[in-house]
């Protein structure tokens, strides 16, 4: 009896919850895992925990996503991508049910969060760190107002958010300051050292794992004036700049009236808005998947608020934004970088064909990344340009690395010819994705210091080109 009334009383939440996981599950059943993703798990794969912390400054994120998918990705009990894509839709859905379970917003409302593209279309799907920071970004809204009762729990859930990606990094920093501020006015600190112990912990690890990165230094010295506008080009209305900027003034108006008088909240929008804008604007450019953490924080501020049903002018214009972004679809090259099959079409290449199929296939492109830990035991191996002798498969990339520039192998012999002498052997190809690169020749020769690296044309495929390599 008591299940049928717990039914009864969430039966919306239910449906709509089961709705969601439908459609999500398909959808992820047919995603090809990208770049990003693939990344993540081959650093999991290739490196031991201490080397992985290590590699972060060549990364845009933090450690804790490659951390939780290291047990898999060393041991592959269960084949890629699915324990990646398991343990992210997990995160996903935890953090939709809790939302429904402890948000103070109607049903109606809950239901246009569920089915927001941003939940159903991206944290859903794309296997990467984001998902686990807004699990954790509302855990830390739901505790918000007891925080001092657990300080200890808190503090932890502070520092594991915010190494979970640099958006949670800004979210968690507003609720340390937040939280930091009203645990030093409290008269109760039984428990202060660890409290301290646990945030400094939090704060030296994020310090090292910035101080270190180098990852956006040359994007942000490197920047394309468009990047800067790119979240306004497709925040609610697709390629429409001015109509965008138009919207966000609009939609603004009766959120900062409303947070006026609750100075705290009015701290957290504004904290996260300023650096999540600085980030994006000046910083890095981003792809849809970050500019949504405008609306993660929006949400967050809104529940902070409790029950605001009474103020209609932010439940219209909340509703508005979520209705938009129901069915929003991002306008932008990144959107079939992300749901394209091309790493897959390049694999069933190689697979179908005996020669490629028992070689060593090398290259150092975006596809290649993408391809390698699905060829994990099969007999053939791909590996790139920057080789290490002590890696007799493949390498992780170097951003930094000019030897990693991503170049057709052709290109690349010409520049550093002994770095790719070292990996080629006698049953080496690499391929040549011919809607970037238009070569006519079917022979090319690349002198070298003593010897030379030729290539010869072995057969044409509709978007690639596969070459043999040998060296005399």
């Amino acid at each position: 009896m008591k299940m049928l009334n717990l039914i009864r009383n969430n039966l919306i939440a239910i449906i709509c919850l089961v709705l969601y996981s439908i459609i999500t599950i398909g959808r992820i059943l047919n995603h090809v895992t990208w770049f990003d993703e693939a990344h993540a798990w081959t650093i999991a794969e290739q490196l031991n925990f201490p080397d992985m912390f290590n590699y972060i400054k060549n990364e845009g994120h933090f450690f804790i996503w490659q951390a939780l998918l290291y047990p898999f990705a060393h041991s592959h009990i269960i084949p890629y991508p699915y324990p990646m894509q398991a343990l992210n839709w997990i995160f996903c859905t935890l953090a939709l049910i809790l939302m429904w379970w402890k948000a103070p917003f109607n049903n109606c409302i809950k239901a246009l969060i569920t089915f927001s593209f941003p939940f159903i279309g991206c944290y859903a799907v794309l296997a990467r760190c984001y998902s686990l920071g807004i699990l954790l970004l509302f855990t830390l809204t739901v505790l918000f107002y007891e925080k001092l009762k657990y300080p200890k729990i808190y503090a932890l859930l502070l520092v594991l958010c915010a190494n979970t990606s640099v958006m949670a990094l800004i979210g968690a920093t507003a609720f340390g300051i937040l939280f930091l501020y009203e645990y030093i006015k409290s008269s109760d600190k039984k428990n202060s050292l660890w409290v301290y112990l646990i945030l400094a912990i939090g704060a030296l690890l994020i310090l090292y794992q910035l101080v270190n990165m180098n990852y956006f230094v040359p994007i942000a010295t490197n920047r394309k004036p468009h990047i800067s506008v790119r979240i306004f080009r497709n925040s609610f209305i697709n390629g429409s700049l001015i109509l965008n900027c138009l919207l966000v003034s609009l939609f603004s108006i009766p959120f900062l009236k409303y947070f006026y008088d609750k100075k705290n909240i009015l701290f957290f929008i504004s904290f996260n808005y300023f650096w999540l804008l600085t980030f994006l604007m000046a910083v890095y450019g981003g792809g849809f998947w970050h500019s949504y953490f405008f609306y993660i924080f929006l949400i967050v501020a809104l529940w902070l608020c409790g029950n605001n049903e009474q103020n209609k002018y932010v439940i219209i214009t909340f509703t508005i934004i979520s209705l938009i972004l129901l069915f929003h679809r991002p306008v932008d090259k990144d959107y079939y970088q992300v749901f394209g099959r091309k790493s897959l079409d390049l694999l069933n290449i190689i697979e179908r064909d005996d020669n490629l199929n028992n070689s060593t296939i090398i290259q150092n492109s975006g596809i290649l990344y993408e391809a390698i830990p699905y060829a994990y035991g099969r007999s053939y191996v791909l590996k790139n340009h920057c080789h290490n002798e002590d890696n007799t498969d493949y390498d992780l990339m170097n951003n930094n690395d000019k030897i990693c520039a991503i170049k057709n192998t052709i290109e690349q012999a010409k520049r550093y010819p002994d770095n790719l002498k070292l990996i080629i052997d006698d049953n080496t190809y690499t391929f040549i994705d011919k809607r970037e690169y238009k070569i006519d020749k079917d022979f090319e020769e690349i002198k070298a210091n003593g010897y030379s690296i030729f290539f010869k044309k072995y057969k044409d495929f509709e978007n690639y080109s596969f070459w043999k390599i040998y060296v005399k």
